[in-house]
């Protein structure tokens, strides 16, 4: 956890108060699980009364009032800022404060950042899903106004029967471009990714993948985590001993989870030999970068050859000043060049073999500058902070790939979630 300056959330509701059909202090200990909160308590009250003035009591003939709940909260202010919005979406009626608050002391991590708890309390329950005998346009649909790329198949008894991915769409179904460039909100490019898919009408059950791999919900959260590193996967479907579907843990669960309960103060000393794995010890040194004056086009070129599919942006002393991933290209280039860069991207060859057309959407590009191409304020980490604190600080700010820089702010390599995963979990 941590000490120091933090926020105390509270919330006031009634035990009857319901969200979706579930209890809403229910929801909410879930939701703020689902974001990382390092705990939730809730509290049954005795007696009380809110805006309708009428008290409510748990005297033994009144026990099915309505008695007042209350739902506390301490953690870091930027977590606590951070479900605010969801809060007052979900419990438009509660009375919500905040505090600030001095943390003395929160407890001790535990080992290497992996609670001993069982996948149960950690996954989703609440899973989006699709039909085998559905058509594959509706899992486009779907994924696009989701924040993941991948639904678990199931049959009419909620049995999992496969796994339909942005990679299946790409390589079975054969959908034009990944959807980790999607833009949900443009209608010309949902109409664009149906069209372009060789046949609209195919089932689900012609391109999903059928060989899935599955966890027990009493599985403890270390396993499920191996499982996934062990198999390249990002989420794991969560079923019962007849294959019938329960919830879904993804990867940002698992992250989420660690930054709960692992997000230490850290300072610059490296720590002891042997003691903790750093991320320089699982860093990749080799990382396309520009100067923020390099020309679109050599931008361009190192996104196509980079397995990282982003560019660092620096200084004349190696400074990280900016980053730009292909994503950037396509939130941040006129609606008139998109389809340019939407080729170039899934072809993934140099500019000088593109097509005609897409090639002179790309040289409008020109104009643009590195700087209006990149994001600003990058996270980064140092080479010596410990894997756990960066797995952490990944799922505290939601990057998956973090720039690794000494402590002039000099860039030294880049880190991905991935491999820091296989490095904690190769000592536990």
């Amino acid at each position: 956890m941590f000490a120091g300056k933090g926020k105390q959330l509270t919330l006031f509701l009634g035990e009857t108060d319901q969200y979706h059909r579930k209890a809403l202090y229910t929801a909410i200990v879930e939701m703020l699980r689902r974001e990382g909160c390092g705990g939730a308590t809730v509290i049954r009250g005795v007696a009380g009364f809110g805006a309708s003035s009428v008290i409510h009591t748990a005297a033994i003939l009144r026990m099915s009032m309505d008695l007042p709940m209350m739902i506390t909260v301490v953690d870091r202010p930027e977590r606590i800022d951070r479900v605010i919005a969801p809060l007052r979406e979900m419990a438009p009626n509660a009375l919500i404060i905040v505090q600030e608050v001095e943390v003395v002391q929160s407890g001790a991590p535990l080992k290497e950042g992996l609670p001993d708890v069982k996948v149960s309390e950690v996954m989703r329950r609440e899973v989006a899903t699709v039909r085998p005998d559905r058509p594959i346009t509706d899992v486009i649909d779907l994924l696009l106004d989701k924040d993941f790329t991948a639904v678990p198949v199931t049959d009419a008894q909620d049995k999992v029967v496969g796994m339909i991915s942005d990679s299946d769409l790409l390589t079975r179904g054969g959908m034009s471009v990944t959807l980790s460039l999607k833009r949900a909100t443009d209608p010309a490019f949902v109409r664009e990714l149906h069209e372009s898919l060789e046949d609209p009408k195919r089932k689900v059950s012609e391109v999903m993948t059928r060989d899935v791999v599955t966890i027990s919900p009493d599985a403890i959260l270390g396993r499920a985590a191996k499982l996934m590193v062990e198999k390249h996967l990002k989420r794991l479907p969560v079923v019962d001993k007849d294959g019938k579907l329960l919830g879904i843990l993804g990867r940002l669960d698992v992250l989420n989870t660690i930054a709960a309960v692992h997000l230490p103060e850290w300072n610059s000393q490296p720590p002891a030999v042997g003691q903790q794995v750093t991320v320089s010890d699982v860093m990749t040194r080799e990382v396309p970068t520009v100067h923020e004056s390099a020309s679109v086009e050599e931008i361009f070129e190192l996104l196509v050859s980079s397995a990282h599919k982003r560019v660092i942006v620096v200084d004349h002393e190696r400074r990280v000043v900016g980053i730009i991933a292909d994503s950037d290209l396509i939130s941040r280039v006129s609606r008139e060049s998109w389809g340019g860069v939407i080729e170039f991207l899934r072809a993934r060859i140099p500019i000088a073999r593109i097509s005609g057309e897409a090639r002179r959407h790309l040289q409008k590009l020109r104009a643009n500058s590195v700087k209006d191409l990149m994001t600003r304020n990058v996270i980064t980490v140092q080479g010596t902070m410990p894997v756990a604190s960066a797995l952490a600080l990944s799922a505290e700010k939601r990057v998956k790939r973090l720039p690794v820089v000494d402590d002039q702010g000099r860039l030294l390599g880049i880190v991905g979630r991935t491999e820091m995963m296989r490095a904690l979990l190769a000592r536990v």
